[in-house]
């Protein structure tokens, strides 16, 4: 009787501690399910500026040429950052998602056009600059989590309203353009959940919103237009906050 009184106790001891267990470790954490965020960043890109029309030959042959002619380029850098939304899905460690952001950006840079006169450098004669002050993206997210981290890649389609400007002294060369230009982002990032309602994330895109032309509208100069590359990168760290499917 003694023993099997024993016998009993222990196992009655055996089944609370494994209940306490499961009460005191948490389960799983579960990616699946919508959330919005914010985010913000900076943002860096050394963009080709080129001249467009005639042959560069012919050009570097006038009295008046532009530099950068084949290696010019902006450098441009800023601030950006707005909001987030998405929707992910997890199958055992994979996690799958789409994800859409919207942002303010101010991001710009300039660089000189230069009078030269048989090949020698003279003096800046005026300048040419360009701007971005908003950018979208609607992307696709895959990645591995590990419990509360999600290491991820993401791409997809990019938006961006891009200003391009180029101004020439003692001529009637100063054209801008500003125009919505489209192209596409591709990158990857680090998540984590703190919490089953908040993750913080840090992240790097690199973006290419395709080229820019400014024309010369007639102007009697060596060039037609002046064509500018759209490309940057970024990193962003940015909060979300998610909800239960």
């Amino acid at each position: 009787m003694k023993k099997l009184l024993l016998a009993a106790a222990a196992t009655c001891a055996m089944l609370s501690a494994a209940q306490a267990a499961d009460i005191i470790e948490p389960a799983a954490y579960d990616w699946t399910g919508p959330y919005v965020g914010l985010q913000a960043g900076y943002g860096w890109g050394d963009n080709d500026v080129k001249p467009e029309g005639e042959e560069q030959a012919a050009l570097a042959a006038r009295a008046v040429t532009f530099h950068p002619l084949d290696d010019g380029s902006i450098k441009m850098d800023g601030f950006l950052g707005g909001l987030h939304a998405g929707y992910n899905w997890q199958s055992d460690s994979l996690v799958l998602g789409v994800e859409g952001d919207i942002e303010y950006a101010d991001l710009d840079g300039d660089t000189d056009i230069i009078h030269s006169d048989d090949g020698t450098t003279n003096e800046d004669v005026g300048d040419a600059r360009q701007e971005i002050d908003w950018l979208g993206s609607l992307r696709l997210r895959a990645g591995f989590t590990f419990d509360r981290a999600l290491i991820y890649a993401t791409g997809g389609l990019a938006v961006g309203g891009v200003e391009v400007s180029a101004f020439i002294d003692e001529s009637d060369f100063d054209n801008s353009n500003s125009d919505t230009e489209w192209g596409w982002t591709l990158g990857g990032g680090l998540e984590y959940a703190f919490t089953d309602e908040l993750s913080a994330r840090i992240e790097y895109r690199y973006t290419d919103l395709g080229n820019t032309d400014v024309e010369a509208g007639g102007v009697e100069t060596p060039i037609e237009k002046l064509e500018f590359e759209n490309t940057f990168h970024a990193v962003r760290a940015g909060l979300s906050w998610h909800f239960s499917p």
